[in-house]
């Protein structure tokens, strides 16, 4: 069964863990490389790839150190790679172009035992995606951040790692003046709240799921034990909260 590990989630730094027992794969590259390691006890022997799933720094501000200092490839869509090289601040160099690979949209890529299919997701930026994840001992993790939509259905799901980043009344009690109601227009047209996140959890929802994961929650706009009583109450399997 795969674990999942939690190593940040929000917009101070996205990163988990998956992990079978033999092989690992990392989601995300936007918490300190230093904290990643002492989570995984310095050892990266198992790593097989580090998956982006769009450009903002939150997702790939530590994206260099995994390409200096461990053998995995990173991978994302060709557009999340030009816009992360074209990012000064990721200081990432041509000669380590190599150690990219492109995910194309609806097209398996095989990493180790693991199956990456990369999705069309809807957010603010070049190319983003989401990820299903298959592994070859027949489970089926889901991952959704950074998106006000999602336009498939996926059967036989085992995990989910769903973003419920806020909900619409306490976003509209906690905006009202006139940069928070440009932020939250920004947020309405790049998020997922919590009501679409539920839908999605409910059309996608299985006797095979294992587990639910809710990703990317804003400290002010979300109410994470509320959320997560739902999501149980909907769904009848563990959620934790990232």
């Amino acid at each position: 069964m795969i674990k999942i590990t939690v190593f940040g989630s929000g917009s101070s730094g996205n990163g988990y863990l998956l992990d079978d027992g033999r092989s690992q794969l990392i989601i995300e590259a936007g918490v300190r490389f230093n904290r990643v390691q002492n989570k995984m006890q310095h050892d990266f022997s198992r790593l097989d790839g580090v998956l982006i799933s769009h450009e903002h720094r939150d997702h790939c501000k530590y994206v260099r150190p995994f390409i200096d200092f461990t053998g995995a490839d990173v991978y994302a869509t060709k557009g999340t790679v030009e816009a992360m090289f074209e990012d000064p601040m990721l200081k990432l160099k041509y000669t380590s172009g190599y150690r990219f690979q492109f995910l194309t949209y609806k097209v398996s890529q095989k990493i180790g035992p693991w199956y990456v299919t990369a999705f069309e997701t809807k957010h603010d930026v070049k190319e983003p995606c989401g990820f299903l994840i298959d592994h070859e001992s027949g489970d089926r993790l889901v991952f959704i951040t950074d998106s006000y939509y999602v336009k498939y259905k996926f059967p036989n799901v085992t995990h989910m790692m769903v973003e419920a980043n806020y909900d619409r009344e306490i976003m509209e009690r906690s905006m009202t003046d006139g940069y928070k109601k440009k932020l939250k227009t920004r947020i309405m047209e790049s998020h997922f709240d919590f009501d679409n996140a539920l839908k999605f959890i409910d059309a996608n929802k299985s006797n095979k799921l294992k587990e639910i994961y809710l990703i990317h929650l804003s400290d002010a706009n979300s109410n994470a034990e509320q959320f997560r009583e739902k999501v149980q109450a909907l769904t009848g399997v563990p959620v934790y909260i990232a």
